[in-house]
């Protein structure tokens, strides 16, 4: 029931176009053939450390990712953008993501946001969590301020902005498809896999 309120509510935005369902949309030809992501037979989960319907996830996915076929691919964003409270954490996720750690701490970064309300944008309150959690608070800000997270954050944003993502946890699947949760893992599992297989 959770999760189908949440869809009704949450995800409306897609009951724009009638011939779309609230919970999967999509893309354009054109729209696929000028997509920022690079990889084919892929499937880009748009998640957000303010997210508990993404930290409920995290341990289906892992399941999921382990079932995938050869030539396929699995990765994790964080939503991205100006205009999104979700968007937030970007910036911790992608240092962390440059730091080679970010999957580690992920559900720290969690627990930290959405159980203990912990406001990781404020630098003081961030710069203990970095320490709490035995991360090098130097090598992080140094980091923050590199090329690579730049860019990591501007590629974040563009795939969030072509495929007009508000709301997380989200799933681009072949470059095609973006789809939500509509039903309980292993179908929802299975659901992602029919739709990657789409296109071989």
């Amino acid at each position: 029931m959770t999760v189908l309120c949440y869809h009704i509510f949450v995800f409306n935005s897609f009951a724009k176009d009638d011939s779309q369902t609230q919970a999967f949309r999509e893309v354009s030809t054109e729209q696929r053939a000028n997509s920022p992501i690079k990889e084919e037979h892929s499937i880009i989960e748009v998640m957000s450390y303010g997210c508990h319907y993404c930290a409920a996830n995290e341990e289906n996915l892992a399941e999921f990712i382990r079932t995938l076929p050869q030539g396929s691919t699995f990765t994790s964003i964080h939503i991205a953008g100006d205009n999104n409270g979700l968007a937030a954490y970007a910036p911790i996720f992608a240092t962390l993501e440059a730091m080679g750690i970010e999957k580690h701490v992920r559900d720290g970064a969690y627990n930290a946001v959405i159980t203990r309300n912990v406001d990781l944008t404020n630098e003081n309150v961030l710069n203990g969590w970095l320490v709490k959690n035995h991360i090098d608070v130097d090598k992080y800000k140094a980091l923050r301020q590199s090329t690579a997270v730049k860019e990591r954050l501007r590629e974040m944003a563009e795939i969030t902005r072509h495929y007009d993502i508000t709301a997380t946890p989200m799933f681009i699947i072949n470059k095609r498809y973006v789809v939500a949760q509509d039903r309980e893992f292993p179908a929802f599992a299975q659901r992602m896999l029919t739709l990657l297989n789409e296109d071989k």
